[in-house]
């Protein structure tokens, strides 16, 4: 279902504009259980997250992970411990390990956060003799948060490794990708340079 009305908007903007000044002290990346501990995360530039990231704050914790609050699929924040937005017996933590790409950003204070919205046209809705029932119409998906610290910055992206090819990225999907190089995300698809610089 598709939610476009400018209240939600209006939520969504005020918990990413939370994150800001928040100084991030761990992480934690979670995975479907069915994985086992040793799942692979950890590809370089990138982090796979799957279900989701918990950000540890000087401030409460904050969840990042993927919704259909606009349309399926997109990325969203939540101020709250990632255990109200997935299921613990369905899933488990699996990184990142302490030495990570994160070290260069823990304990410093979210300098900006920002969002990539991208439009998506869906429909016309179609029976399966070919008669039109419902014409098209436009979505604004929130693919991409952006977190920038003293240190760097570090981006979320609703999308889905390609496996076996995981530099190719499916996006919006029903996963977290956590990148961590502009170039990483140019080629993901992420083009306008003041959201990838």
């Amino acid at each position: 279902m598709t939610n476009q009305n400018s209240e939600v908007r209006a939520d969504f903007d005020r918990r990413v504009g939370s994150v800001r000044g928040r100084r991030v002290l761990s992480v934690g990346y979670w995975d479907l259980s069915g994985m086992g501990t040793d799942a692979e995360w950890d590809f370089g530039d990138w982090h796979h997250a799957v279900m989701g990231v918990q950000l540890t704050t000087d401030a409460g914790p904050v969840t990042v992970t993927w919704t259909a609050t606009f349309y399926p699929y997109g990325v969203e924040v939540f101020p709250q411990p990632i255990d109200r937005h997935v299921d613990r017996e369905g899933s488990q933590r699996v990184g990142p390990s302490t030495d990570s790409r994160w070290t260069a950003v823990l304990g410093q204070p979210v300098r900006d956060a920002r969002v990539s919205w991208e439009r998506f046209t869906v429909g016309p809705a179609l029976r399966s003799d070919g008669q039109v029932i419902g014409r098209p119409h436009d979505v604004d998906v929130p693919t991409a948060l952006r977190l920038d610290f003293a240190g760097g910055s570090v981006w979320f992206v609703a999308g889905m490794p390609q496996f076996p090819e995981p530099e190719r990225v499916f996006i919006p999907g029903d996963e977290i990708v956590v990148v961590f190089t502009p170039s990483k995300m140019r080629q993901m698809g992420f083009t306008d340079p003041t959201f990838t610089e």
